[in-house]
């Protein structure tokens, strides 16, 4: 027995649906932009989680110090 696997993209299977008006895939890729910002944005709250849990962080005193020498700034 052979066994096929295609992996379809969701644009993929979007523009396969020829009844769909323009107006109606339009929609369907801004849904799908929207979620895929969802997910960058939950993958990099977990990269910045990970971050401090593991003490990959400069504390903003530090950081404003740096900046306040860099740039000679005395107030």
């Amino acid at each position: 027995m052979l066994t096929v696997q295609v992996k379809l993209s969701v644009e993929d299977i979007i523009n396969s649906l020829s009844n769909l008006e323009a107006k109606e895939i339009d929609k369907l890729q801004k849904a799908i932009a929207e979620f895929k910002n969802d997910i960058a944005l939950q993958q990099s709250i977990e990269r910045g989680l990970e971050d401090v849990k593991n003490g990959r962080i400069t504390p903003s005193d530090a950081v404003m110090n740096d900046i306040k020498a860099r740039y000679n700034y005395n107030g």
